[in-house]
């Protein structure tokens, strides 16, 4: 018998897959520790690099499923593929499954590590899909109209711009620079 948590994970899936048509999409069979625990059918996709589009995207299904609509899914875009994106986008999501530490734009994540091997960069911005626009950003009913939420890694120092000025401060400076998100060693804007 499916279940309308069946029906929304199999929507969840089909959205991402329609969004990337004609690239590689891969549901990636980790273990993904305790998030599943928290968020039973959880899964990450591995979206492959394709024509003008260099990024390796990490995306979620399953962390908008504690609610009964809308709810939030996450990506990472990332130079080149790398296993260790799907335990982070676990741990992110059990962390937003948790109703105390719920994840919104203009969140801020410490990792206590970097985000990346190589990479000088060890925090985490909540912020909508801007490379991507509202088509991702915004899954169908079927999905139930969960918001899909890009985690852009961030310097210590752009955390503590973030936290004393604004997002709106923030992006500002990024699209005055122009920044080059997959550059694993990019100098901090601020």
């Amino acid at each position: 018998m499916t279940t309308g948590r069946d029906a929304r994970l199999r929507a969840l899936e089909e959205h991402v897959r329609e969004f990337w048509s004609g690239h590689p999409v891969e549901a990636l069979d980790g273990e993904y520790g305790p998030v599943r625990d928290r968020l039973p059918g959880f899964t990450v996709h591995r979206v492959a690099p394709r024509g003008t589009d260099p990024a390796w995207v990490y995306v979620t299904a399953g962390a908008s499923l504690p609610e009964e609509a809308g709810g939030a899914e996450f990506l990472l875009m990332s130079p080149v593929a790398e296993e260790g994106h799907a335990e982070t986008l676990a741990t992110v999501s059990r962390l937003h499954s948790f109703e105390e530490h719920r994840l919104d734009v203009g969140s801020l994540l410490d990792l206590g590590r970097p985000w990346m091997p190589g990479s000088p960069m060890d925090h985490l911005l909540v912020c909508p899909p801007h490379p991507y626009g509202p088509g991702l950003e915004w899954a169908p009913a079927g999905a139930g109209r969960a918001r899909f939420l890009w985690l852009l890694p961030l310097h210590r120092g752009e955390a503590d711009f973030l936290a004393a000025e604004s997002l709106d401060a923030f992006e500002e400076i990024l699209e005055a620079e122009g920044i080059d998100v997959l550059d694993l060693g990019r100098a901090p804007l601020v």
